[in-house]
């Protein structure tokens, strides 16, 4: 008799609620720390904001878009400049518990360099790939933190090919 009130207190003491998200859509919304290379004078873009979602297909696997736009940030030469991107990738998931996953993501981003006046404003198509970690509060609610390199932005006179990356924390909502 002990043994069975013993274990089924350590039961309910390291038991863990069902917090993990279920199949379905999400929403998120993420502020950003953008970083990029090869930048010269122009140095780092500012802080900005990604929204997006995505549909999770089972517990390991998704799809997600996503909207990212870096602040206005000011050159040396007084050009104003920011980067924007329109994301579409696959995401893997894999629980670690039920409130606690780790995520990665593999896919395209259209990015785009803005300046005014015009240093250099391009479109280009790249490669992209993150890795994340979510923290599930219920079912419903969700706080993540991601690494996502959006790979090359534009080419600057010369062949200077100027790469982003981010660092973002964020809130989800899955439905």
């Amino acid at each position: 008799m002990k043994k069975v009130l013993i274990a089924s207190l350590l039961s309910a003491m390291f038991a863990a609620p069902a917090f993990a998200a279920a199949p379905g859509p999400y929403i998120a919304l993420d502020l950003q720390n953008w970083s990029a290379s090869n930048t010269g004078a122009l140095g780092n873009p500012s802080v900005g904001l990604r929204i997006g979602g995505g549909y999770r297909f089972t517990e390991n696997w998704g799809v997600e878009a996503n909207y990212a736009q870096s602040g206005k940030s000011s050159s040396v030469f007084g050009a104003d400049y920011k980067f924007t991107a329109f994301q579409v990738a696959a995401t893997g998931t894999y629980p670690i518990n039920p409130q606690f996953d780790v995520y990665a993501k593999l896919g395209v981003s259209a990015n785009k360099f803005d300046s005014t006046p015009s240093v250099a404003n391009n479109t280009k198509t790249s490669l992209l790939y993150g890795v994340g970690g979510q923290y599930n509060i219920n079912q419903q609610w969700g706080v993540r933190l991601e690494y996502a390199n959006l790979g090359d932005t534009t080419n600057f006179a010369g062949g200077n090919q100027v790469s982003a990356s981010t660092i973002s924390i964020g809130g989800v909502y899955s439905f």
